[in-house]
């Protein structure tokens, strides 16, 4: 049967030329599929990125590795006794606040340091401290345990960051809120979705939450003086009010105020009197003027003693997170959109 063999022989060389395209083409599609990154527990991949750090102790500028870098940042911000999960929230809010101003995403850098994305001078940005600072600091035998912490902390959370929206946040933080914290444009007249005012009741115990400045009148007046256009602050306190109260947050801190009937910012009085905080209270006596004041920092943003409190009552590192900055999620900064 010739002819039935030859229809077998023409049918096999169908199925192969088939079975063959189908590999060509179909299985390697698939394939592609199958390896689409898709962020997990494994992810981020190692790759390495650089931040360029200005330091003013030694007046050079340093490249370094972003993920040492943030380890520094908090060893340099967040003491080293708080829980892991709290030092954990640190560490993602410390690379978040250094990747939008590193200028390979298109930061703007420090501005009195071109060639640097940022510096270590608190005042400015974040604090950062390297090992051999820790170690002077701490003494080796401490510096070694905080250290090998601090680092575990930073490794777990490794390429980290806190997004609004798809997009990395301003995540400020700050020591100690006293009990709530406080709207961005009450501080920094700028509005922003994600840093609203949250209670907090993890700071509680904080030994910065109260503290006591008090002065003379004269002391107090002569602090002032500078913003008092020639006139002395002790006459313009003759017969006035001492401070009045113009306008104050929900959360209790001074906005706006009149000293003697010179209008001042709530963090002009602090800074001219060296206050911890804008959440303050007052008595004033025949010569002198006591000072009561709750929390320590601007207040915006996460609380650190408050997240080192939500940890201990087991919250973890992205739950204090999405506590303290409204509506963010955590995720891989090598994460799309």
């Amino acid at each position: 049967m010739p002819g039935a063999g030859c229809d077998l022989l023409r049918k096999l060389v169908l199925f192969y030329l088939f079975f063959m395209m189908f590999g060509m083409l179909v299985v390697p599609s698939l394939l592609a599929r199958g390896c689409t990154v898709v962020p997990s527990k494994t992810w981020p991949p190692q790759v390495p990125l650089s931040i360029n750090l200005y330091s003013h102790s030694s007046g050079t500028l340093l490249t370094l590795d972003l993920e040492d870098y943030v380890i520094g940042v908090v060893a340099a911000e967040m003491p080293a006794l708080f829980h892991p999960e709290a030092l954990k929230a640190q560490a993602i809010a410390a690379r978040t606040y250094a990747v939008i101003r590193m200028r390979a995403f298109g930061g703007s850098g420090v501005e009195c340091h071109p060639e640097a994305d940022i510096c270590d001078e608190p005042s400015h940005v974040q604090a950062w401290i390297s090992e051999s600072e820790a170690k002077a600091r701490w003494g080796a035998l401490a510096a070694a345990r905080n250290w090998a912490k601090i680092e575990d902390a930073v490794r777990q959370t490794h390429g980290l960051i806190v997004t609004h929206r798809g997009l990395p946040i301003d995540p400020v933080y700050h020591s100690t809120c006293g009990g709530r914290t406080e709207d961005s444009e009450a501080v920094w007249q700028k509005a922003l979705p994600y840093l609203r005012s949250v209670e907090c009741l993890g700071c509680k115990d904080s030994p910065r939450m109260y503290s006591v400045v008090e002065m003379s009148l004269t002391e107090f007046a002569s602090r002032l003086d500078e913003q008092a256009s020639g006139i002395p602050v002790m006459a313009r306190l003759e017969g006035r009010k001492v401070i009045e109260v113009l306008k104050s947050s929900a959360s209790g801190r001074l906005i706006d105020l009149s000293v003697g009937g010179i209008r001042l910012k709530g963090t002009e009085l602090r800074k001219l009197l060296g206050l911890d905080s804008t959440k303050i209270g007052w008595e004033v006596s025949a010569d002198s003027i006591r000072f009561s004041v709750t929390g320590y920092g601007h207040g915006v943003g996460m609380c650190q003693y408050g997240a080192d409190g939500m940890a201990r009552q087991g919250y973890t590192a992205e739950q204090i997170l999405a506590h303290y900055f409204t509506g963010t999620r955590v995720q891989s900064m090598f994460e799309s959109r």
